[in-house]
């Protein structure tokens, strides 16, 4: 390919723009295309291959969809315990989870397969889900919204009506999450359809993380497809310029009103909003103020609703130490040289392993992507970033992007120094690498205006060759992730 980087002042509105095909069959938005069938392919392999609940805080997960479709909205009191966080899951549930539970925990070591009983998995995945109900606590979940959860309920509801078993209601509701990451992510794309940008979204929708999560029953599948979506009209309306039409416009103000409350660690986003130029947005002008003030208070009113349930979380996750907010707060002010102290320690001791996780840490074994995925995914997004064009934002759009995903992150340790860490603890626990996919898209678009640095393509062949590679690089990380997975969890 005869290609270099270059690093240029002058930047062509042209760069960032790819030109209309003259034939109908080149018109086909081969990215989304390529996107929805190796989203849905390999995530519904990580659906099929994953043993029931041992997708991160599964049962969890599973616990509160069940509460939310049998109209338990808000987190419920367990009398005994004096907490908040509990529900009623059909025994066959609860007796699958211990199964996983005992598998997991006990994993099998090399050169066995981590599964080490797969006919009790079997076995119990064959029960029916109509089954009598036993009292689950699932704390940490209980304050996410149902916004999180539509796809899941939907499924569920579907299983409950066909009185199908367990297992087929587990393996349902994670399809639903696939479908919904896929149709979500697609929609960011098809705005960005006539731009090289696409090609970053592209890349960054398909970290093997990021689609193992929407394989699984979780929040975070929606989540970030909506983090995705939001940020690819937000980088559309701003960093490239382009008005949004109607629909566009919609779908971005309808999504900066529910990412608040479809999981609360990525609020601030929202108030991305409010840079967004009146004059590209298709509706009436004051919308935006309107859409923030809705969503932050949607987001005030559900926090204060669910306020309750961390005493439940402390009891759930970290029996045994002191995990309150208040009292960690306390133990800060007391001791401010401290915190820097515990900051430090984070960074010097955890930084290495918040890196592989947000490329692939699968299931409750532990099982990293290969390193082979990663330098694909990586090589993938330095191509994707050499082609995509230059971008447009003013300063303040640009500083005020960069001040919100940075304060993302604070929010993100905050949260779990204040909510999950004991008091005193000398580093922050918690944290995953997987916590920071919403907030790559915003941090990719600071990236590209300050990094005037940018594949220089000899003709359209090479970037079409540019565009193949990208293609080919994504695929060896999610199969190379995928095939290691299947072996380690069934194989050994």
């Amino acid at each position: 390919m005869n290609a270099d980087l270059t690093h240029e002042t002058g930047r062509g509105h042209e760069a960032a723009t790819e030109q209309e095909p003259r034939s109908p069959l080149r018109r086909i938005d081969h990215c989304g295309l390529l996107f929805v069938l190796l989203s849905l392919t390999f995530g519904g392999f990580f659906a099929a291959i994953t043993p029931s609940f041992w997708g991160f805080d599964e049962f969890e997960h599973f616990g509160r969809a069940y509460a939310i479709d049998h109209g338990q909205i808000l987190p419920q009191r367990d009398p005994d315990r004096d907490i908040y966080g509990v529900g009623g899951v059909p025994s066959s549930a609860y007796d699958l989870r211990d199964v996983a539970v005992h598998n997991f925990v006990n994993p099998g070591q090399a050169p066995d397969p981590a599964v080490t009983d797969r006919d009790a998995f079997h076995r119990m995945e064959q029960r029916p889900l109509d089954t009598p109900l036993r009292t689950a606590l699932f704390a940490n979940t209980s304050a996410y919204s149902p916004v999180s959860y539509g796809p899941s309920v939907l499924a569920l509801r579907i299983a409950e009506l066909s009185d199908a078993s367990v297992g087929t209601a587990i393996t349902l509701m994670r399809l639903a999450d696939v479908v919904a990451y896929t149709g979500l992510v697609w929609l960011g794309m098809y705005a960005l359809r006539g731009h090289r940008l696409k090609w970053l979204v592209f890349v960054v929708a398909l970290l093997p993380m990021a689609v193992y999560e929407s394989a699984t029953i979780t929040a975070d599948a929606v989540t970030n497809a909506m983090a995705i979506l939001f940020g690819a009209l937000f980088v559309k309306a701003t960093f490239l310029r382009q008005p949004l039409p109607g629909w566009e416009s919609a779908v971005l103000v309808g999504s900066a009103v529910l990412l608040p409350v479809t999981k609360p660690s990525y609020a601030l986003l929202s108030l991305l909003l409010l840079f967004v130029p009146g004059a590209r947005l298709a509706l009436w002008r004051g919308t935006k103020y309107v859409a923030t003030l809705v969503g932050m208070g949607m987001f005030g009113a559900w926090t204060a609703l669910t306020a309750k349930v961390g005493p439940g979380q402390a009891v759930q996750l970290r029996p045994g130490d002191v995990v309150d907010a208040g009292s960690q707060l306390d133990y800060v002010l007391s001791n401010p040289l401290e915190l820097g102290h515990v900051l430090v320690r984070t960074f010097v001791y955890q930084e290495n392993i918040y890196f592989g996780q947000f490329f692939g840490v699968f299931g409750h074994t532990w099982v990293p992507a290969p390193a082979l995925a990663q330098l694909s995914w990586i090589l993938a997004a330095v191509l994707a970033f050499g082609i995509a064009g230059w971008m447009y934002a003013s300063r303040v759009q640009l500083t005020t992007t960069a001040v919100i995903a940075a304060l993302n992150v604070a929010a993100i340790f905050a949260l779990l120094y204040l909510q999950f860490t004991p008091v005193g603890f000398h580093l922050i626990e918690g944290v995953q690498g997987r916590y920071f996919i919403p907030l790559v898209i915003f941090g990719a678009a600071v990236a590209l205006q300050l990094v005037p640095l940018r594949l220089r393509l000899a003709s359209p062949r090479h970037l079409q060759g540019s565009k193949a590679a990208i293609v080919v690089l994504v695929l060896i990380a999610l199969a190379g992730s995928a095939a290691k997975y299947e072996y380690v969890t069934w194989h050994g």
